[in-house]
């Protein structure tokens, strides 16, 4: 986790490529360690949010794009949301995202995990320049 795990945050964006994280809550199914957090958890508890809510809305706040699932229900090759109001709901907690903030401490306190380790997936575009250009 962190905002920048290996570095290659810093590398894309220095050759005008956005970071971009896929999953929010991990990919290509949900990241059980992260989930399960104690730290997301304690934070989340004092907004009255999910680990997964804290996990978008640090995503969001360090200023990176961001796909979401409107469910933890998902994995490689399938995304399901079939039952009652599942979907429904996920989708309107996480619009939700935006109405609300994390602290500065709070910020730094999960900037500071280290686990899991693992990279947002990243994209650039045609519109951010010299990003298909190799450096020289």
């Amino acid at each position: 986790m962190g905002p920048d795990a290996h570095g290659l945050r810093t590398f894309g964006e220095s050759r005008g490529i956005r970071t971009f994280a896929y999953g929010a809550v991990g990919e290509p199914g949900p990241e059980l360690e992260l989930l399960s957090s104690p730290v997301l958890r304690r934070i989340g508890e004092a907004h009255k949010r999910s680990p997964e809510e804290v996990a978008l809305r640090w995503v969001l706040q360090s200023g990176a794009g961001v796909s979401v699932r409107p469910t933890t229900d998902f994995g490689l090759g399938t995304s399901t949301c079939t039952e009652g109001k599942r979907c429904e709901n996920g989708i309107k907690s996480r619009s939700e995202s935006f109405q609300w903030s994390l602290s500065v401490k709070e910020m730094a306190e999960l900037n500071s995990i280290t686990s899991p380790d693992a990279n947002p997936t990243l994209f650039s575009s045609s519109g951010c320049p010299g990003s298909f250009v190799a450096p020289k």
